[in-house]
């Protein structure tokens, strides 16, 4: 429960990055007004009104609390007038501030204080987080602010300055400390707002990969469904000339040979209506909560129709049977993955699944020899100039395809029953779990 509540008030916490700059702002200036008074204090004994300095800088400090407040409140109502009123929040939040510099610079001596440079940090927040017309009003503030306080402040002479040495050591250490203290609070500024901008540019970058994907998907498919409508015509000429053949061919050699033939069309045929089908259901996809042992039994049929010499091997360790949020392109990648398997071993496929933790793990091994160890962080992140075994832009594709549903494709060389091979593994998420899996 403390977890999930941690859990909570991250999100809220995240949900407002405008209070989380405004309370670095004023907890920054609330530790460098009080070290610096201090200091001013305690070691250059400039003597101001105490109680009133206290006044203002406890203001800060309710300032402060009333932010945390609001950015940790776990009320949605709230929440929601923060995010529809934030503009105004700010505003009122960062005048407010400037209105307890304002009262801190009046009691230590006006604009000749050199903490009167504080007054700049509340206007380069609202530039950071106020859209223009509020920023314009706060700067208004400000300026009004510092002509007033050129007017009407506690003079030097009441501070009981010992000496002209004392004032010019505050006037000098107080300028040091003040650059200091704006070096490190525009560091705690600047480096959430780079951090928060290069996530951004993260995230447009993966939308834009996936953009070029989903481009390159159509491209294939639009490329794929062409394809499968120029070689209709001459797979249905074979297709009919083969029952003409049986009434020429007489011989035992020739009936076995025209009968391959006919297999090999019927499965031309076969491939060329999935492909058909999947174009067809790829240009209206929508993800689906598909079965994962269901997915592996339909995977188990294709296979046997595509290698009918070969047999595909299946390790299921589900105690329960998971859901996961795919469409039929997602076979159709694993089907990519396991074709060129059979290729390489046609005697040794296999495919295990399992659940790691909230992900389900695919693994497709083969005994084919595996892959140069430079190409296998590589393998499937463009198409291959050099066709290693023949893989290339099935992999590719492959790997769109699996990215697509927030999973990962990785490669491993593998050394089993003495011999080396290929391990391709996908990890999907789960949707969730419900039944327990079905004898395949």
């Amino acid at each position: 429960m403390a977890r999930i509540s941690n859990l909570n008030l991250k999100m809220q916490f995240n949900a407002a990055p405008e209070l989380k700059y405004l309370m670095a702002l004023i907890t920054a200036l609330s530790l460098l007004w009080g070290f610096t008074l201090s200091w001013f204090y305690f070691q250059l004994e400039m003597h101001f009104d105490i109680s009133m300095v206290g006044v203002w800088l406890g203001l800060l400090l309710l300032t402060l609390i009333t932010t945390i407040f609001l950015a940790f409140s776990q009320a949605d109502i709230r929440q929601k007038q923060i995010q529809q009123h934030k503009d105004l929040l700010g505003f009122i939040l960062l005048s407010w501030t400037l209105i307890i510099n304002a009262g801190l610079l009046y009691e230590t001596g006006g604009t000749i204080n050199p903490l009167i440079h504080f007054l700049l940090l509340p206007i380069a927040l609202g530039m950071l987080i106020l859209t223009t017309h509020w920023f314009l009003a706060l700067a208004g503030i400000a300026g009004l602010l510092y002509t007033l306080l050129t007017h009407y402040y506690v003079p030097l002479l009441s501070l009981k300055v010992t000496s002209l040495q004392a004032f010019f050591a505050w006037y000098l250490q107080g300028s040091m400390l003040v650059f200091l203290g704006l070096v490190l609070l525009l560091a705690i500024l600047i480096f959430p707002l780079k951090s928060r901008l290069e996530a951004q540019k993260s995230a447009l970058n993966q939308q834009q990969q996936l953009a070029l994907q989903n481009e390159t998907l159509l491209s294939v498919g639009s490329l794929a469904s062409a394809s499968v409508h120029q070689l209709s015509t001459p797979l249905n000429t074979l297709f009919l000339l083969k029952d003409l053949l049986k009434n020429e061919v007489h011989s035992d050699v020739g009936k076995a040979q025209l009968k391959t033939l006919s297999e090999q069309i019927e499965v031309c045929i076969h491939v060329l209506q999935t492909l058909r089908e999947r174009a067809d259901q790829a240009n209206h996809q929508t993800h689906l909560e598909f079965s994962a042992t269901k997915l592996l039994t339909e995977l188990k049929h294709e296979f046997a129709l595509m290698h009918p010499k070969s047999q595909l091997m299946i390790r299921n360790t589900l105690t329960i049977d998971p859901k996961i949020n795919i469409d039929t392109s997602f076979k159709i990648a694993i089907m990519n993955l396991l074709d060129n398997a059979a290729r390489l071993s046609p005697n040794a496929v296999q495919i295990s699944l399992e659940q790691i933790d909230s992900n389900l793990c695919f693994r497709i091994l083969d005994e084919g020899g595996g892959l140069p160890e430079t190409r296998l962080n590589t393998l499937g992140q463009q198409q291959l100039q050099q066709h290693y075994h023949g893989i290339g832009m099935g992999v590719f594709l492959s790997r769109m395809i699996i990215e697509r549903f927030g999973g990962n494709l990785s490669f491993q060389n593998i050394h089993q029953n003495n011999k080396d091979g290929l391990m391709a593994m996908i990890t999907l998420p789960i949707s969730s779990t419900a039944g327990n899996p079905k004898d395949l």
